[in-house]
C-alpha cells in the first residue's frame, strides 16, 4: 500500500501540468532592482559650478556697478565632443532701478571643447533699486554633434544694499544777513553712513576761492585727510575705512578770505551775491553726492561797486 501513494502523487501532480498547460497566459507581475548613479553637478557630462546652492551670490549697492563670474560650464561628454551653449537667464525678479546682463543671453553660443570649462561674465548696474534679496533662474542650453540638452542650473543670487550714505550740516555760521567786505566764519559737518560689507571710502569735496580752511580747528572722526590747492579753491581728500553700520564725521572750519588790492586789502565777499561754502561732498566710486551749503551776502550792497554793472558771476547779482 505504501508503494502505491507515491504513484498516485505522481499521476495527479503530471494531470496538473497538463491542465496549466493549457490555460491562457493573461497577466505577469515581477520587480528587479535598478541602480542609478547620482553625481554632482559638476561631475555631469555637461557640468556648472554652483556655491551654496548658488551659481553665484553678486552683492552690490544702490547706485553702483558691479563685473561678475556669473557661471562656469565644463564639457565632459563621453564621445569628446566640441559642445555649443548659451544661457537664458531670467531677470523677472529683479526690482525697478536694476540692470543685469549675463554674457550669451542674445543666444549667440560659446563653444567649450572636450575636458574644457568656461566661465560666463555677468554685469549688474544698481540705480536706486529697493535693498534686498532677489533670484535669477538660469537656463543652459547646449548642443553637440547628434545631440541638445536643455539645463536648468543654479539661480544667481542678487543682494542689494543701500549703501553709503552722505550728508552735510552746519553746525555754526550765518546764511543770510552777511555784510560785505567783513570777517566771517563758518563750521560745517560731513556725515558718511555705512550699511551692509565693510567699505574703504574716499570722500572728496571742493572749498571755492572765497574762503580759506582752518587747519588747526579741522578734524575728522576716523580716516586720514587733506587739502589740495587748485588756483584760489582748497579741494579736500577724505580717505576712511567703515565697517557695516559704521559712521564718520568731520568738522571743517573756513571763513571768508582776504584779498590783496592796491589800496590794501579787504574781506570776501566783495559782491552781493548767493555763495556755495562747499560743492558738495562725492564718494568716489558712487553716484552719491551730498547737500551742498549756500550763504546770501545782502548787506551794505551799497558797497558794491558792480551794482550798477554787470555783476560778472553766474552765481551773483546786485542789490
Amino acid at each position: 500500500m505504501k508503494k502505491i501513494i507515491p504513484v498516485i502523487l505522481m499521476l495527479l501532480l503530471s494531470s496538473l501540468i497538463v491542465i496549466g498547460s493549457s490555460g491562457t497566459f493573461v497577466y505577469f507581475n515581477t520587480e528587479r532592482e535598478v541602480k542609478v548613479a547620482v553625481v554632482p553637478h559638476d561631475e555631469e557630462y555637461i557640468s556648472f559650478m554652483c556655491y551654496d546652492g548658488y551659481a553665484a551670490t553678486v552683492v552690490v549697492d544702490q547706485n553702483s556697478q558691479v563685473e561678475f563670474d556669473a557661471l562656469t560650464i565644463g564639457n565632459y561628454l563621453n564621445e569628446l565632443e566640441r559642445v555649443w551653449i548659451w544661457l537664458d537667464p531670467d531677470y523677472s525678479d529683479l526690482p525697478t532701478g536694476a540692470e543685469m546682463w549675463i554674457e550669451s543671453e542674445n543666444g549667440v553660443e560659446k563653444p567649450i571643447d572636450s575636458q574644457q570649462y568656461y566661465t560666463f561674465l555677468g554685469n549688474i548696474t544698481v540705480g536706486t533699486a529697493d535693498p534686498g534679496t532677489y533670484i535669477v533662474p538660469v537656463t543652459i542650453y547646449a548642443r553637440w554633434n547628434g545631440g541638445d540638452a536643455v539645463i536648468e542650473a543654479c539661480s544667481i543670487r542678487v543682494i542689494i544694499l543701500s549703501g553709503p550714505t552722505i550728508r552735510k550740516v552746519l553746525l555754526s555760521g550765518n546764511t543770510t544777513g552777511i555784510p560785505l567786505k567783513t570777517y566771517q566764519e563758518w563750521v560745517f559737518q560731513i556725515i558718511v553712513n555705512n550699511s551692509g560689507i565693510p567699505r574703504n571710502l574716499t570722500i572728496k569735496d571742493v572749498i571755492p576761492g572765497e574762503f580759506n580752511v582752518d587747519l588747526n580747528r579741522t578734524s575728522a572722526s576716523k580716516g586720514t585727510y587733506a587739502f589740495t590747492r587748485h588756483g584760489k579753491s582748497d579741494h579736500l581728500e577724505w580717505n576712511v575705512e567703515l565697517g557695516p553700520g559704521e559712521s564718520a564725521h568731520m568738522n571743517i572750519t573756513i571763513s571768508t578770505r582776504w584779498v590783496e588790492t592796491g589800496h590794501g586789502g579787504k574781506w570776501e565777499f566783495t559782491t552781493c551775491g548767493t555763495y556755495p561754502l562747499n560743492e558738495g561732498a562725492k564718494i568716489v566710486g558712487y553716484d552719491i553726492t551730498s547737500n551742498n551749503i549756500t550763504v546770501v551776502a545782502d548787506v551794505n550792497c551799497e558797497d558794491d561797486g558792480n551794482c550798477e554793472h554787470d555783476c560778472g558771476g553766474s552765481n551773483k547779482k546786485c542789490c
